[in-house]
């Protein structure tokens, strides 16, 4: 282990030359300096990156409808006769 006062490491985030003495390991495992540290944040256990206990339970038991219901949404009992175009040739 280096030890002394012209003892120095390169710092992983951003390559710059520090004091040995003023190094210092994340969390993450990454050894920064004491100016670059991102303090007690800790990415492993930060909430943000865990996913939310969230159960969605709305099942709904027979979700079709008792009565049967019609296909059309207009009016059922049209026919062709009840058109309101004209015929050519009258």
């Amino acid at each position: 282990m280096a030890t002394g006062k012209h003892a120095y490491f390169i710092c992983d985030r951003s390559g710059f030359r520090f004091k040995y003495s003023q190094r210092i390991r994340e969390p993450s495992g990454v050894i920064v300096g004491a100016t670059e540290t991102d303090g007690r944040y800790n990415i492993i256990d930060h909430p943000q990156n865990h996913s939310a206990n969230v159960s969605d339970n709305q099942n709904l038991r027979d979700a079709r409808p008792n009565l049967p219901v019609l296909a059309t949404t207009g009016d059922a009992g049209w026919t062709p006769d009840d058109s309101t175009f004209t015929k050519r040739g009258n």
